[in-house]
C-alpha cells in the first residue's frame, strides 16, 4: 500500500508558509559584500552540527565544535559524532550541487557517514536494524523512567516502509506540497520508521535539510533550524510525539500530521526570521553602505559631516569648484540614491541633509580623518 500523508490545512499552516515565502525574497534579494556569504554558511554549519548532535546528548560547546572539525584525528565519541555530521551536511551540499535524488541507498549512505565510528574506511552504506535478541524489545527508552517513549516498527517492515517512504517524496503527490510540508512529512515519517538501530533523529533532521536545499529553502546555505529544536527539546518531543501510543502499529502508522508540520514550520520561521536579521545587519553596515559609492559622492558626505549639517547648491558647488547648473544635475543623481533628502520646503527646495540611509555614516568611515 503506497504511504499517504494524512495533514490538514488551516490558516495558521497557509499564514506560516507565507511568511517563509516573505523571508526567502528578503535573503534572495540582498546583496551582501563578497566574505560574507561564506561566513554566514560556516555559522550555520556550527550551529547545524552543534545542535543536532547536542539534541543526542553530545556535550560538546560549540567552541568545542568549531575546534573539532578543525582537527585531523579526534579522540572521543563525543569529538567523533560532531565530526560525522559535519561531514553528512558537506556530503548533502555536493549532493545537491549534483542534483541526487533520493534514494534509500542514498540515506543508507548518508547515515553510514552520521554513524561510523573509528579511523576506517568510508563510503559504505548502513543496513537497516535487524533482529533483536530473545527477548529484548527494540524501543526508545526513556532514560529517567526506563520505560519505553516508543516502540518502532517490526524491523521486518521496515524496508517495505522505507520503500513506500521514499517512492511518496519522488511522486508527483510530493511534489506538488510546498517544499517546507514535503520536508516535515519525510522527517516526521522517516524517525518513525526508525529503519536504524541508532542515529535515526539525526538522519531525520540531516535529510529535512536536505529536502529544503534541493528547493532553494536553505536560504543560501545560512539557514539552520536545530538550535530552535535543542532550545525546547520537550516541544520537539512533544510534537513528534502528538500524544500517540507507545506502539507504532497502535495509532503512528497513521496520523494526522498537523500538530507536527505546526511545529516544524514555526520552527523554521524562527530560523528564517535569524537569517534575515542577520543578513540585514550585514547590509546595513557602513561597509556596504558605502561599497557603491564614488569620490564624488564621499565627498558630498565629507562635506555634510564636516562642516555643514544643511547643504545648499551654492555650498556645493564651492566646494567642488562647479558651477551651480552642475550641481543642480548632481542633486537629482544624489536624491535618487537617497544620498540626499530634502532639508526645507516640498515644492521649493532650498535645502538638503544627508539622507536617512547614510545618517550614521562617521568620516573615518569614509577613510578621512576627523
Amino acid at each position: 500500500m503506497p504511504y499517504k500523508p494524512r495533514f490538514q490545512y488551516n490558516n495558521k499552516i497557509v499564514t506560516l508558509l507565507n511568511a517563509l515565502e516573505y523571508c526567502r525574497g528578503v535573503v534572495e534579494s540582498v546583496v551582501l559584500p563578497f566574505d560574507i556569504p561564506e561566513k554566514l554558511r560556516y555559522e550555520a554549519k556550527v550551529k547545524a552540527t552543534h545542535y543536532s548532535t547536542a539534541i543526542e546528548g553530545n556535550p560538546l560547546t560549540i567552541q568545542q565544535v568549531k575546534e573539532t572539525v578543525q582537527k585531523k584525528l579526534v579522540k572521543d565519541k563525543g569529538e567523533q559524532e560532531v565530526r560525522n555530521y559535519w561531514d553528512a551536511l558537506n556530503f548533502l551540499s555536493r549532493s545537491r550541487n549534483r542534483n541526487i535524488t533520493i534514494s534509500e541507498d542514498f540515506i543508507r549512505k548518508l547515515h553510514a557517514i552520521i554513524e561510523v565510528r573509528g579511523p576506517g574506511r568510508r563510503g559504505g552504506k548502513s543496513d537497516y536494524r535487524g533482529a533483536m535478541p530473545p527477548g529484548v524489545l527494540f524501543a526508545v527508552w526513556d532514560k529517567d523512567t526506563g520505560k519505553p517513549d516508543y516502540i518502532p516498527p517490526y524491523y521486518e517492515d521496515v524496508p517495505i516502509l522505507m520503500s513506500e517512504l521514499v517512492n511518496w517524496v519522488n511522486s508527483r503527490e510530493a511534489r506538488e506540497l510546498p517544499p517546507p510540508l514535503k520536508s516535515a512529512i519525510f522527517a516526521y515519517q522517516l524517525v518513525t520508521i526508525h529503519p536504524f538501530t541508532d542515529g535515526n533523529g539525526r538522519t531525520a533532521r540531516a535529510m529535512a535539510n536536505y529536502i529544503l536545499m534541493q528547493h532553494g529553502y536553505d536560504l543560501k546555505g545560512f539557514y539552520s533550524v536545530e538550535e530552535h529544536y535543542s532550545v525546547d527539546l520537550a516541544s520537539y518531543y512533544r510534537s513528534i510525539q502528538m500524544g500517540l501510543p507507545v506502539n507504532y502499529y497502535d495509532g503512528r502508522n497513521d496520523p494526522d500530521l498537523t500538530t507536527w508540520i505546526l511545529f516544524f514550520l514555526e520552527s523554521m520561521y524562527k530560523a528564517y526570521k535569524d537569517v534575515v536579521k542577520a543578513t540585514r545587519s550585514y547590509t546595513e553596515s557602513a561597509k556596504v553602505k558605502l561599497a557603491g559609492l564614488g569620490e564624488k559622492d564621499k565627498r558630498l558626505l565629507l562635506l555634510a559631516l564636516r562642516f555643514e549639517k544643511h547643504l545648499n547648491p551654492s555650498t556645493i558647488a564651492s566646494w567642488f569648484e562647479v558651477n551651480p547648473k552642475t550641481v543642480h544635475s548632481w542633486i537629482k543623481d544624489w536624491l535618487r540614491l537617497g544620498l540626499l533628502e530634502p532639508a526645507s520646503g516640498s515644492i521649493r527646495i532650498r535645502s538638503y541633509k544627508i539622507g536617512e540611509r547614510y545618517k550614521d555614516v562617521t568620516i573615518e568611515d569614509l577613510g578621512f580623518e576627523k
